[in-house]
């Protein structure tokens, strides 16, 4: 995936390089997603999965006017710049007035401190919800359902534009939610806790006194008037 993200780099400086001249301004922004989702409701799984997304979109400027497309696939978008600068020079029949800015040039990873997730499999990610999910039910026996849900995203953002800007971002998110209800006779409460991290898989490891307390809350709840 690096090295098709490199390629992708390339190709959008080589498109903005080959068509900033057909336009007043042209940008190409790229997005890549690579994550895992993990839902479980009481004893069943109801997402279990790991997806990799790739995506943008064209921004096209002439004459005033504006154009864009947008593309999940690279292969399309060469035509997609094309379809962009098409419609910005059909509708632009004015003047285009943009505000100066300075180029930018930068790469802006925003590190991991400990595990990265995308090293951590499915099967491990779901054994950590499962221990969440036994946690919350033995806290009581009116505990009647629960729900644990994971999720980590790692993301890649490139922008390209015609005034020289070339910005390469990139960052992870990792969440974890618990949620527990309780049931006494029709009295019915429900207690629940998010944690995050953007450090370290192991952040969302030691998290048995949170959950504990979801399910604390939602027991405790009972018996408020």
């Amino acid at each position: 995936m690096p090295t098709l993200l490199a390629d992708a780099k390339n190709q959008l400086s080589d498109l903005i390089s080959r068509n900033k001249s057909r336009v007043d301004y042209l940008s190409i922004r790229l997005e890549q997603a690579q994550g895992t989702d993990i839902f479980l409701r009481s004893d069943k799984i109801e997402t279990l999965c790991e997806a990799v997304s790739i995506g943008g979109q064209v921004r096209a400027c002439y004459k005033g006017g504006w154009g864009f497309a947008s593309f999940n696939r690279l292969e399309d978008l060469t035509e997609r710049v094309e379809e962009a600068i098409a419609a910005a020079r059909l509708v632009g029949t004015e003047e285009t007035v943009l505000a100066p800015i300075e180029s930018i040039c930068d790469t802006c990873e925003l590190p991991l401190t400990g595990t990265d997730p995308r090293t951590i499999s499915l099967a491990q990610k779901k054994e950590l919800c499962d221990r969440y999910t036994d946690i919350l039910r033995s806290v009581d026996g009116r505990i009647t359902t629960t729900s644990v849900r994971y999720g980590d995203s790692a993301q890649r953002i490139v922008l390209a534009t015609s005034d020289g800007t070339l910005i390469d971002q990139s960052w992870v998110d990792m969440e974890m939610r618990f949620a527990a209800t309780a049931r006494d006779g029709e009295t019915v409460q429900t207690g629940r806790e998010t944690s995050g991290s953007r450090k370290a898989y192991e952040d969302l490891t030691d998290l048995d006194r949170q959950v504990r307390g979801a399910a604390g809350r939602a027991v405790n709840a009972l018996v408020l008037p």
